[in-house]
Parts: structure tokens; C-alpha cells; sequence
């Protein structure tokens, strides 16, 4: 008989996604991306770089990888059929019937937002810098944790 111990697996928290319903190529289409640490809006790379005093409409989604993995599903169009293709768990969910039908677009190196305005463009930093501070905060919690679970198994057990 050997030893047995006791342990604990600890998975770091899935990051938030963000699903942007758009058209694509003349079709409804959802685009799903995981807002992971190295995903961000970057400031320099659209019209209203911080020097500029002309504010704009556009917000460029970039990643320090080399792309964003993007996910892609387009809605049927039909009235009627239409609205039941709009089920969102095919993104997160394998064994979602409909999962095999999302598509993994490759090689996305960002993302060009063009919002109606220069308010809705403003609102979509706001909400996404929200998701960024749920992030950081699950995956601070998750440090915690285990430098904590790390300090315990380190002192000596008591006799």
C-alpha cells in the first residue's frame, strides 16, 4: 500500500467572451471572441489616436498573439426559421447539436468596429473595460488561492 494524499486541482477561470451580432457579407452573423489578458481595444491604431482632437467611430480590437481566435455563426435568414439559429450555447458547448457548425475564422489579426456613433463607440470601451476588471479580478482570486494552497502545503504538519 502506498501513501495517499490529499489534493486539490485548481483551473484557472474561463476568461469572458464577447459576441458581436453584425452582418457579415450580407448575412446575419454572430462573432464570439474570448476577452482573454493579451485581447484588447487599441487606442493608436483608429483616427482618434489620443493627439488627435477629432473623435471617431471606430475601435480596433488587436492581440499581442499573433491572431484573435475568432469563432463565426451565421443566423439563418429565413423569418420564421431565423430566430431559432440565434442560440448562443453552440459557442461554449461541444455537444451542442449545433456546435460543429460554428466556424473558427483563422488567421484574424484584429478586429474594425465602426459604431453609429462616437456615444455608442464609448459605451462598448466602457462595458468592455467592465469585462476586463472581472477578469483580472477572477484571475487574481485564482492567484490567491493558490499561493495560498502553496504557503499551506509548505508548513510542516502539526503532530
Amino acid at each position: 500500500m502506498g501513501n495517499r494524499g490529499n489534493g486539490t486541482a485548481i483551473k484557472p477561470p474561463d476568461p469572458p467572451v464577447v459576441v458581436f451580432f453584425t452582418m457579415h457579407e450580407g448575412k446575419y452573423a454572430f462573432l464570439h471572441f474570448e476577452l482573454t489578458d493579451r485581447v484588447f481595444v487599441d487606442p493608436e491604431r483608429c483616427y482618434c489616436r489620443p493627439n488627435s482632437k477629432k473623435p471617431c467611430r471606430i475601435a480596433i480590437v488587436v492581440t499581442k498573439d499573433k491572431t484573435i481566435d475568432l469563432r463565426r455563426f451565421y443566423a439563418a435568414q429565413e423569418s420564421g426559421r431565423g430566430l431559432y439559429t440565434w442560440d448562443l450555447a453552440r459557442f461554449r458547448i461541444p455537444r451542442h447539436p449545433q456546435y460543429k457548425d460554428v466556424e473558427v475564422v483563422k488567421k484574424v489579426e484584429y478586429l474594425t468596429l465602426e459604431f453609429d456613433s462616437v456615444e455608442e463607440k464609448d459605451e462598448f470601451r466602457t462595458e468592455l473595460r467592465s469585462l476586463e476588471t472581472v477578469r483580472n479580478l477572477d484571475n487574481q482570486m485564482c492567484r490567491n488561492i493558490i499561493t495560498e494552497k502553496r504557503n499551506k502545503d509548505r508548513k510542516p504538519a502539526k503532530r
